[in-house]
């Protein structure tokens, strides 16, 4: 798998591009964490923050799967077939 993730100046193999997805939706992910957390603390009524909090922590654990199965993919545990036909 190491071999897959290396040599990127050419089209990304379905393998690598599974992976860069799972690593950009972590990334997005991770980054609305920060900000409903930010609207919690700062500008919300209590309930409003714990319904924020609330949805920040569930993100928060999608967010730790998807990492872990970027990890598995890279690891050679997860294998895809082809790439996505629809970019």
């Amino acid at each position: 798998m190491a071999d897959l993730i290396q040599g990127l100046d050419g089209p990304r193999t379905a393998q690598q591009e599974l992976f860069y997805d799972l690593e950009d939706a972590s990334a997005v992910i991770r980054w609305a964490v920060g900000e409903l957390t930010d609207m919690a603390e700062f500008r919300r009524t209590p309930d409003e923050a714990m319904a924020l909090m609330k949805m920040g922590a569930l993100l928060e654990v999608q967010r730790h799967k998807l990492a872990g199965y970027a990890d598995e993919v890279k690891a050679g545990g997860i294998v895809r077939a082809k790439a996505c036909e629809t970019r």
